[in-house]
């Protein structure tokens, strides 16, 4: 582009990137996302009315050049970058490309008000997918995770294992290695299966270990925390499809707990698409979550794609029971007071 873009940027530092989102788990984004805010389109995947963008840049001559920028922006209601912010951070990129400093340069792109920390975990599963694509070798811990997941009775307590070892087991986790990891998954004590969950999550995980998480939370069936990983461990699956029924029987049960809730509803909102199914969620939801989580909840839901109408679709279903009904009424109200209060 030949006026100062997010994109453009890019091009002009001549350097590879790759495009990541750090929201609710890792996940590449593609090389168009920049574009997408460029031209004033929704961020596919926002958070909590953010896009957790974490941009990875790397030149293959000037390793010292290597980067990662955590970038937090606010987005409007359509999870659109506003253009007040976007102007701003074209403006950042732009001064810092023009000082020769490296050092200076680096502060610039990374001391300004969109940065953030990441959570150790998801930390860890970065650093293991940079160092991948950089065809570095794994961390020192990578060793013991990889003896003690595969290789039964070696003596390692997984206490010892360090949360970047896992994460760069899972990373660089092979065919073989998948075939091999899969039986044993149903035998793992909970700790160190809720460990391998948790970097799961950040990952593509193939059909035969979906279909082995599903399998353990079918046999699991009062085991709200171990239900929960599975579900978020297979959010990124193909197969994802799989573990579908485990998710109804668990929204079956009136008693079903806000932890699990709440990882169906961020991690697999497209299933409030379809209405009834909505309806009988989010009457869960109403009931268990104070009047600010639920209205932190819905917001988020309505700016994924193809939710935004979420709200007046539930109201207007046959189905709507009456203490949804009212929590939506309160959320209804609340958020009118709240865009009054702005103007």
């Amino acid at each position: 582009m030949n006026v100062p873009s997010l994109s453009g940027f890019l091009t002009m530092t001549e350097a590879s990137y790759r495009l990541f989102d750090l929201g609710i788990q890792l996940r590449k984004m593609p090389d168009s996302t920049l574009e997408r805010f460029d031209e004033g389109q929704p961020y596919p995947c926002p958070h909590l009315g953010y896009a957790w963008l974490v941009i990875f840049l790397w030149n293959e001559h000037e390793s010292q050049q290597n980067s990662l920028w955590f970038l937090k922006l606010p987005l409007d209601e359509q999870g659109i970058l506003p253009a007040a912010v976007h102007s701003d951070l074209v403006n950042r990129l732009y001064r810092a490309l023009q000082v020769q400093d490296s050092k200076e340069r680096q502060r610039l792109l990374t001391d300004h008000p969109y940065q953030f920390k990441p959570e150790p975990e998801k930390m860890a599963a970065l650093h293991a997918r940079a160092t991948k694509i950089l065809g570095l070798p794994p961390s020192p811990y990578f060793e013991d995770v990889h003896r003690f997941y595969l290789s039964p009775n070696t003596g390692l307590h997984w206490q010892e294992l360090g949360i970047q070892g896992i994460a760069d087991f899972v990373c660089r986790l092979k065919d073989n290695d998948i075939q091999q990891l899969n039986p044993s998954l149903l035998t793992l004590d909970q700790a160190p299966l809720l460990a391998l969950l948790r970097q799961f999550e950040h990952r593509e995980l193939p059909t035969s270990t979906v279909e082995m998480l599903v399998s353990i939370a079918q046999k699991n069936p009062d085991n709200a925390e171990l239900t929960s990983a599975c579900l978020r461990a297979c959010a990124q699956s193909p197969a994802r499809k799989l573990i579908e029924p485990v998710i109804a029987a668990r929204i079956d049960n009136e008693t079903v707990d806000l932890e699990l809730l709440l990882t169906v509803l961020t991690r697999f909102p497209h299933l409030c698409q379809d209405a009834t199914y909505a309806t009988q969620i989010l009457d869960r939801l109403a009931r268990v979550a104070d009047a600010d989580g639920f209205q932190r909840v819905m917001t988020n839901l309505a700016m994924q794609p193809g939710m935004a109408g979420i709200v007046m679709t539930t109201l207007a279903n046959p189905a709507l029971t009456e203490n949804l009904a009212n929590a939506l009424s309160l959320l209804i109200q609340r958020t009118r007071g709240q865009n009054h209060a702005k103007h």
